[in-house]
């Protein structure tokens, strides 16, 4: 007997068609409407405010931020407004008065900030006031700029991390930035649903870029007094960096995705679903990790040659660094050197990605590879330090 029976794909045309041409709407009129990006003046928000602006995709744009002195954009669609997220009444005000439609908290403060308390009022107190504020005022979209770190158990190798990697309970040896990123992911993800409020959370890695003051800056200065020619470890291990404009455009990607899935009526097929769920974010092509030092070096006329680098084994180097570590603590009554044994650790390890799901789902593919993008980052570098000696 013939079986006449259509195939199965062909009987959920008529759920996933609906699907996407909601989808195709969001995508091509680009309008998420009145946009909150909060941490809009760092490195990662101030390229989501940049990218936003390029792709015509708000109709105004709210910056809220604990200090918007760097990195403002001189546009009429583009506001800015001084406070914090810890404070969920500076919160609230900041959000009912832009009548946002959307969210993109990209906050954080630097993973090595001396107060671990500040990390927590930020990572976990401060995310938990922009999600209630978000529901009471109802509004659709929360993207969440989470970490790699969060699937991190320790300073060991991540071969291609994928999101059914389970989340250890003390990522990266108790690390108060890892785990306070991995309770606030957590939170977003939770409040996905409530009062109609759709979240995802993005997990970057490494970022770089034009306003980097950390990565390429310190490249920069190693090349500069010559420490970029000595190498932890074999310096062959492959690591993952983001370019900051990438993961903008992810950002962007996901809360177009959100939008369009909160204005569908019919259900959103499993393989396809944003909501609820967390994506990995790099560049998609990892490098050996001093690689990018060496590329630092020839966008300053100082390229190092093969003959030239020192490898130099990890357990020597974090000896020396925890001597300075205390000595500097001892010194400065409670200061931090600029390069810590923890610091040295991630240099040598394996740190590579699995960012399938990001291009499956949000439709991410990186538009500026790590060579331009170091171009762009040092280029960024050289005309502002000029400015400043000025």
């Amino acid at each position: 007997m013939i079986n006449h029976a259509p195939p199965n794909f062909l009987k959920e045309i008529p759920i996933i068609i609906p699907f996407l041409s909601a989808l195709a709407v969001a995508l091509i009129m680009g309008d998420l409407g009145s946009v909150v990006v909060i941490g809009g003046c760092g490195l990662l928000g101030h390229h989501v405010v940049q990218r936003l602006l390029d792709s015509n995709a708000a109709t105004l744009i709210t910056v809220l931020d604990v200090s918007t002195s760097q990195n403002r954009i001189v546009n009429p669609k583009v506001r800015y407004t001084t406070g914090s997220i810890a404070s969920r009444a500076e919160t609230l005000t900041a959000l009912r008065t832009a009548q946002a439609k959307v969210i993109i908290n990209t906050a954080s403060p630097d993973p090595l900030h001396p107060v671990p308390q500040v990390l927590k009022d930020v990572n976990i107190t401060g995310t938990q006031n922009v999600l209630d504020c978000a529901i009471e005022l109802g509004i659709k979209i929360h993207v969440y700029t989470s970490s790699s770190e969060v699937v991190q158990h320790a300073y060991d190798d991540i071969i291609w991390a994928n999101e059914t990697w389970p989340l250890p309970e003390h990522p990266v040896n108790g690390s108060v930035y890892s785990r306070s990123k991995q309770i606030g992911e957590e939170l977003v993800l939770s409040a996905n649903g409530k009062n109609g409020l759709r979240t995802a959370a993005l997990r970057p890695c490494t970022i770089f870029g034009e306003g980097d003051r950390v990565l390429t800056k310190h490249c920069i200065d190693m090349v500069n007094d010559g420490r970029a020619k000595f190498h932890v470890g074999t310096g062959r291990n492959l690591y993952d960096f983001v370019y900051a404009g990438n993961a903008a455009d992810a950002h962007i990607l996901c809360a177009k995705k959100l939008l369009a899935e909160s204005e569908s009526e019919m259900p959103v097929p499993e393989d396809l679903r944003v909501s609820g769920e967390a994506f990995f974010i790099t560049n998609g092509d990892p490098w050996p990790f001093w690689e990018f030092s060496r590329a630092v070096a020839m966008e300053l006329g100082k390229p190092i040659a093969d003959k030239e680098i020192w490898t130099i084994p990890l357990g020597v180097v974090c000896f020396f660094a925890v001597v300075v570590e205390w000595v500097t603590w001892v010194v400065t009554a409670g200061g931090r050197p600029s390069i810590t044994a923890d610091m040295l650790k991630y240099t040598a390890e394996v740190r590579t990605f699995d960012i399938g799901k990001s291009k499956k789902r949000l439709g991410y593919e990186p538009r500026v590879g790590i060579e331009e993008g170091v171009k762009r980052a040092v280029a960024w570098h050289l005309v502002n330090s000029a400015k400043t000696e000025n």
